[in-house]
């Protein structure tokens, strides 16, 4: 689902590939860990700064300063953490599993998007600062249990020295930029979305906040559901998928665009979720099938990077849109889906090489 990086996403567009490279020298294992030890620090940095920020020991200026500094951090970590994962799971995986593994993870990525919000919000009764102790001393105890369960990945050939310019071309190319078009239109939707519901529905502000969460909740439950039953039994090429999940998120944003009642915009967050659900997985598959088994690392680093594109392409953007033109900006981004759709249609076709 929606990951909003916000000014992490600056950072990532650049950390992504540059860890997914190294994790190819030192192997998966070493970067999940120290990726995953620079995050727990980051996260328990950010509690500290509220505390001291609660208690009036620090001025609001050094307050800011340290938020961007520990965001920085965060990004550092997380930048490392999730191409390295995947990677690794390509690393473990067939082609024919591909699609199967990188939907489960993306599955897992999903779940805790809708679980983290709900437990901090529990968290946070006790004190703002919580939910940062308790996320960090949580992915202590995950990291410690990685260290010692997952394998690292099998060695790298000494003959690959091929760069991101050299790599990011032919159908990867294809993949990459048709990813970013589908992400940006799709974020964009959902920057805008809450402000839309409130004016459409006439809504207060907490019976807006209230529709949306259903309305989220119904995508994100779509998009568990395809990415881990689903995706699971079928057999399908990839681009197939896309194409498919593609259209269902257009028909999503059209669908949103011109609802009139809140049941409507419900079977549109569900449209949403399942062409999310089907799409991205099958996007990262094709990406990972697209590149020789020596390159894993680099081509999660650019998956990370399409991703972080959106983040900071879509939100500012669609917002601007919709203060100008008001509904009419979900015109523009079924725009944005529709290329996106296009260039998938006219991509070469996955061949059918093993690794």
């Amino acid at each position: 689902m929606i990951n909003n990086n916000g000014d992490a996403g600056y950072l990532e567009l650049f950390i992504g590939p540059m860890w997914g490279s190294i994790s190819e020298r030192w192997g998966r294992r070493p970067v999940i860990f120290i990726g995953g030890v620079i995050f727990c620090l980051s996260v328990m940095t950010f509690g500290m700064i509220v505390d001291a920020a609660l208690s009036g020991n620090i001025s609001v200026t050094m307050v800011l300063v340290l938020f961007v500094a520990s965001r920085a951090l965060f990004a550092f970590g997380a930048g490392a953490v999730t191409p390295a994962s995947m990677a690794l799971a390509a690393d473990m995986s067939s082609r024919q599993m591909r699609l199967r593994t990188l939907s489960i993870m993306t599955a897992a990525t999903s779940t805790g998007a809708i679980i983290g919000p709900s437990v901090s919000a529990f968290l946070a009764i006790y004190g703002l600062s919580k939910p940062f102790y308790f996320i960090s001393l949580a992915g202590s105890l995950i990291l410690l249990g990685a260290l010692f369960l997952l394998p690292n990945s099998r060695p790298v050939s000494s003959e690959n020295n091929i760069g991101y310019r050299e790599l990011l071309k032919g159908k990867i190319l294809f993949i990459a930029t048709g990813s970013s078009f589908f992400m940006i239109g799709i974020y964009g939707m959902f920057s805008t979305l809450g402000f839309f519901v409130q004016d459409r529905f006439s809504l207060d502000p907490i019976e807006a906040v209230r529709t949306m969460g259903l309305g989220l909740m119904c995508a994100a439950s779509a998009t568990i559901f395809i990415q881990v039953f689903i995706i699971s039994w079928i057999k399908v090429n990839p681009k197939l998928l896309i194409i498919v999940g593609i259209i269902f998120g257009l028909f999503s944003v059209v669908l949103i665009w011109f609802s009139q009642t809140i049941f409507i915009f419900f079977i549109a967050m569900l449209s949403n979720g399942i062409g999310q659900g089907l799409a991205m997985p099958a996007i990262n598959t094709s990406l990972s099938l697209s590149a020789g088994s020596n390159f894993q690392g680099r081509v999660a680093g650019i998956t990370t990077s399409t991703q972080a594109i959106a983040f900071l392409f879509a939100p500012a953007s669609s917002v601007a849109l919709y203060q100008l033109i008001g509904s009419g900006s979900f015109f523009v981004s079924s725009i944005i889906i529709i290329l996106s759709l296009i260039i998938f249609i006219i991509m070469p076709s996955l061949d059918k090489r093993n690794d």
